[in-house]
């Protein structure tokens, strides 16, 4: 039976360099107060015959799930992609990592290559929803695994990571991450129906605030994220005025999915100056329309792309989308 995206889990955290770029009308502006760097909108790449990508899928398989991107700058250009692996010949849950390249965004990907599996015992079969900062020449990586979130590191351009012993924090999923060079937020799913975030100054030791950042809006049956948030991302944008904030995407569900319909999640956006007080985007529109989920943003310029995952015939499978 087809699984949906598990939009419960997801990726993405790396500081990224933007300046003036975001859009905000009268039904989808934001506050006066809201950076908008990072609030896209974000347009699904349209098929093109004349490349060799089968548009808007990065990654796509008629035997095996992709979920919960996370993206990275490549060497040379192009992009690095993390994404979580699943089979449908495995037992149900048994996931793991995989790293792909894209030198260009109408070009097919290199193989993908597994980077990590579930080998601790806290983990139960069950790695996945990589969010990536750089912290100087190491690569930092906090995934999902069992109902706690690790960390691993890399020391070589992310062929390879070193797990950490034990979770960074328990009773938590779906890490989103992001570093400012001094400050550490994470971001995390915990079962409360909304999206919580924990502080740290070491990458380390997190502690977690005392109310989500992100809840459902109840009160507007319209808003995309009526009925249920999930799948956070982070990043940290520096403007070109060096002024730097707090971004966040995450998946909204308007309303809960009947029998055994796919949930039909898109993406908002939310930002902070400071990492303690967040503002939604004005408006109850997304900035990634439907079908959409677990995000991922990098972000060069005024240029940006997102990836986000999406059934695509019986798999669930990754999709590129850009700013205009």
């Amino acid at each position: 039976m087809r699984r949906p995206p598990r939009l419960h889990l997801a990726p993405l955290a790396l500081a990224v360099s933007a300046c003036g770029f975001g859009l905000a009308d009268d039904s989808s502006g934001g506050r006066d107060d809201l950076p908008l760097s990072g609030a896209g909108p974000f347009k699904k790449l349209a098929f093109d015959g004349d490349t060799p990508l089968e548009e808007p899928w990065l990654a796509t398989d008629p035997v095996f799930e992709f979920t919960e991107p996370a993206l990275m700058p490549r060497a040379g250009g192009g992009l690095t992609a993390y994404v979580t692996r699943e089979s449908a010949a495995e037992p149900a849950g048994d996931t793991s990592i995989w790293r792909l390249e894209q030198a260009a965004i109408d070009q097919l990907p290199d193989a993908a290559v597994e980077v990590l599996v579930a080998d601790r015992t806290w983990e139960e079969g069950h790695v996945g929803a990589p969010a990536i900062v750089a912290e100087g020449d190491t690569l930092v990586m906090f995934y999902a695994g069992g109902t706690g979130i690790g960390r691993a590191d890399s020391t070589d351009g992310g062929l390879t990571w070193t797990k950490w012993p034990a979770p960074i924090l328990t009773d938590a999923t779906s890490p989103g991450l992001a570093y400012d060079g001094a400050t550490w937020l994470l971001a995390f799913v915990d079962g409360s129906g909304g999206i919580g975030l924990a502080r740290s100054t070491d990458g380390h030791e997190f502690a977690r605030t005392a109310a989500p950042i992100v809840v459902p809006r109840a009160d507007d049956v319209k808003a995309f994220d009526h009925a249920a948030v999930a799948a956070p991302a982070l990043g940290w944008i520096e403007e070109g005025t060096g002024r730097g904030h707090w971004a966040l995407w995450y998946a909204g569900l308007k309303k809960l999915p009947v029998g055994t319909d796919a949930p039909l999640y898109a993406i908002g956006y939310a930002a902070s100056w400071d990492g303690a007080s967040w503002s939604l985007l004005a408006g109850n529109r997304p900035v990634t329309a439907a079908p959409a989920g677990d995000p991922a943003v990098l972000l060069e310029g005024n240029h940006g792309v997102m990836a986000f995952a999406a059934v695509n015939g019986r798999r669930s499978a990754i999709g590129l989308a850009v700013t205009p």
